[in-house]
């Protein structure tokens, strides 16, 4: 045999299809294997030079002693998506009370009760985020062969969710803020979720332009968490749906005029006017909002031409908006007027969200931080912010 050959077995080379696939899965068997190996020798390499090099901080959990010496190993099992890697992780005793502990499991974030190699906790997250933790466990298994419970993966999706830290939006930035309501907790009618995003123009995908977005807020509750955050920040323009008075809270709030219209016909069936007459009133305010220059002065005219014609809900309902309507004309530097970025991944959130159960607040509140974290914050490093 010339160096450098590899030892195969007798069934490959015989004249049978499918060598390619069974040339792969040879080696990749004999990958495994190795990687095993590696992994066991290198793993405990590496605590002997640690414990030599620190010994003389470590301290004793008992009794505050330096006075520590090696006392074997204790065998451990961590599941990988590439099989079961067996280590052993280093202990050490205290030679003046005799406590003997495992002082690394701290240093390298190796608890007594991980079972799981990172990658493979990675693996499960991104599932979960897209179909239900049961299935994702199935689906786990499937490709990798490794195994971690629906409940285990409800819980890891769990631990990401806290310990996500989402940057600060800038003050130049332009924060569209919706919210819709999830079928979780304990009223009837379900919980609000309050999502805050940023778009911008992006590159040109396939000769067409996309955009840029950012994820700086969810949470699912009331408003008040969201009035806190934004008390923090140094954003100055928002664009909203009118759902909340958000005005007080920014500099410059703008009102999303899709929803304006949109929401014009439920006020206007709440002043008796018919169905087939409502669409006229709507097409006149979107005419009114697509004129920045004569705008202003058209809707307050047509507020007044409502009134007088007894609609008041709904004159009412454009005169509360009347301040917001037009503020990106007043304030140049908004980069939309409408909340039409975010209502793509409002879609999106009501696909994972609406699985026919009943969520718990803080358990969709997890599974959608960390969604619109992979799906908007392209950060080059996926798990960059858990800290």
């Amino acid at each position: 045999m010339l160096p450098g050959e590899t030892v195969l077995p007798e069934t490959i080379l015989t004249p049978r299809p499918g060598v390619v696939n069974l040339l792969f899965d040879s080696l990749k068997k004999d990958c495994d294997r190795l990687l095993i190996s590696r992994f066991y020798v290198s793993f405990q390499q590496l605590q002997v030079r640690w414990f030599y090099q620190v010994r003389h901080l470590l301290l004793c959990p008992r009794c505050r002693s330096r006075h520590l010496i090696r006392k074997g190993w204790r065998k451990r099992i961590l599941n990988s998506s590439r099989g079961k890697l067996p280590v052993v992780v280093l202990q050490a005793r205290c030679k003046s009370c005799g406590r003997t502990f495992r002082p690394i499991n701290e240093r390298i974030g190796l608890t007594f009760s991980e079972r799981y190699v990172e990658e493979l906790v990675d693996k499960a997250v991104l599932l979960a985020v897209q179909m239900s933790f049961a299935r994702s466990s199935t689906v786990l298994k499937a490709l990798t062969g490794a195994s971690i419970s629906a409940e285990g993966i409800r819980q890891k999706v769990a631990k990401r969710a806290t310990a996500l830290r989402l940057a600060l939006p800038e003050a130049n930035d332009t924060l569209l803020i919706d919210s819709t309501k999830v079928k979780s907790g304990l009223k009837q009618r379900g919980s609000n979720v309050y999502l805050a995003i940023d778009a911008k123009p992006g590159p040109n995908v396939a000769g067409r332009p996309s955009l840029k977005k950012r994820l700086f807020h969810l949470h699912v509750g009331d408003f008040a968490p969201l009035k806190r955050w934004l008390k923090h920040t140094a954003v100055k323009r928002v664009v909203h749906d009118g759902g909340d008075q958000l005005a007080d809270h920014v500099v410059y709030s703008q009102r999303c005029r899709w929803h304006l219209v949109h929401q014009l016909k439920h006020y206007l069936w709440q002043d008796g006017v018919k169905l087939e007459k409502r669409s006229i009133y709507q097409k006149r305010l979107s005419h009114i909002l697509s004129d920045p220059k004569r705008g202003e002065n058209r809707l307050r005219r047509f507020i007044k031409a409502l009134e007088n014609e007894k609609l008041t809900t709904s004159a009412g309902h454009l005169k509360a908006a009347e301040a917001e309507t037009f503020m990106d004309v007043k304030e140049p530097g908004f980069s939309f007027s409408t909340t039409s970025p975010l209502e793509r991944e409002m879609r999106e959130l009501n696909r994972r969200a609406d699985i026919g159960v009943r969520w718990s607040d803080k358990g969709i509140e997890s599974v959608l931080k960390l969604l619109f974290h992979y799906r908007l914050n392209n950060t080059g490093e996926p798990y960059g912010c858990f800290r």
